[in-house]
């Protein structure tokens, strides 16, 4: 029978839901999945990590990315030092949206876990020593925080969190060779990262799947089954995401905001804000500035 860890028992419906978990062992828990999303980061020791499709050896300065669901367990620990970083992604504010632009952030947090476990593949990312100290300067003082229920102890773990990503992020590598890379095609992977990158710019569907070496209707279903949205849905929140950075700076008019983040029409950018928004992006703007 294998484990199921449940989401209320380490969040309780809480507004930030992440939560750490320090261990020096994860053998008792056996072959195990989670209602949540976890970032484990070995900073010490050697172990065996095996999912339903691979088994492999991880040292010291793996981090391995589990998705929802993801089922998998560790074995013939030595010397294990484990910083799990449990959280559900979609209802956590993320303030710098700037953050979600950067290169590898698709892979990690936008992801689908069916898409993961279709082609068998989990992130995974190394990082040196340095970094991992810097993690562990980090995360050990927010997990101390959180497991005394220091006051605003929720906040610090946050605030960690929002840390480590960008240090993640900074190692994150699409061809390194520790990567397992065989079955996720790596030119899709690359594609997701030039949207990321290049948003602003007029993409269409056929150029986005030149670069993914697919077809225009191979690359949609391909995009549609990672992501849960096309490509072309999938560019327009990263637009508005860029628009909603610039009207909260209140720097930026409407029409500025709409111009610097890739909509050429600023009629057609405040239809569509008030579409996905529920209000429109003057009113937005407004709640921002009273908030």
């Amino acid at each position: 029978m294998r484990t199921v860890l449940k989401a209320d028992f380490f969040f309780d419906r809480d507004l930030l839901p992440v939560h750490l978990y320090y261990t020096n062992s994860s053998r008792e828990l056996g072959f195990h999945s989670h209602e949540f999303s976890e970032i484990a980061i070995l900073m010490n020791g050697e172990a065996i990590y095996e999912t339903d499709f691979s088994v492999e050896k991880v040292t010291a300065g793996d981090v391995l990315v589990i998705p929802t669901g993801g089922r998998h367990n560790y074995r013939e620990e030595r010397e294990v030092e484990l910083m799990n970083i449990l959280f559900q992604f979609d209802k956590l504010p993320i303030p710098n949206l700037s953050i979600r632009r950067q290169e590898g952030y698709g892979a990690i947090f936008r992801v689908t876990p069916d898409y993961y476990r279709k082609k068998k593949y989990y992130p995974k990312i190394h990082i040196p020593p340095e970094a991992v100290n810097r993690l562990r300067d980090i995360l050990y003082p927010a997990w101390l925080a959180q497991l005394e229920g220091a006051f605003g102890s929720r906040l610090t773990v946050f605030g960690a969190f929002l840390q480590t990503i960008p240090i993640l992020l900074r190692y994150y590598t699409p061809d390194a060779p520790h990567n397992i890379r065989h079955n996720l095609p790596e030119k899709f992977q690359a594609c997701l990262d030039y949207m990321v990158l290049n948003y602003r710019k007029e993409l269409t569907v056929e150029e986005l799947a030149h670069r993914a070496g697919m077809t225009a209707a191979t690359f949609t279903r391909h995009f549609k089954n990672a992501l849960g949205q096309p490509p072309l849905r999938f560019l327009l929140q990263l637009r508005l995401e860029a628009a909603q950075e610039l009207l909260k700076s209140g720097q930026y008019s409407i029409v500025e905001a709409a111009l610097e983040s890739g909509f050429s029409d600023s009629n057609y950018f405040s239809r569509l804000f008030r579409k996905y928004m529920r209000v429109s992006p003057r009113n937005w703007q407004k709640e921002q500035r009273h908030s």
